[in-house]
């Protein structure tokens, strides 16, 4: 109930908005939207085989070979 109360809220505020503000809400909700996405992406690569194994201790000895190489 409580996001509905949101929706409603933001639906009487664009109302009121002129068309010129509506891109910069559009613009936002956007950012949001993709923000959320990409966190999500960045959780999923996380949480893979690949990364645990690339980021296990048996590794570690690459932190000494290539430590020239990361500044």
């Amino acid at each position: 109930m409580q996001i509905l109360n949101a929706k409603q809220k933001l639906e009487e505020i664009i109302s009121l908005l002129p068309e010129s503000k509506l891109e910069e809400v559009i613009d936002f909700a956007c950012f949001l939207r993709n923000r959320e996405e990409a966190d999500e992406q960045l959780r999923m690569q996380m949480n893979s085989y690949a990364y645990k194994d690339w980021m296990s201790p048996e590794n570690d000895i690459y932190d000494e070979v290539f430590k020239n190489e990361v500044k």
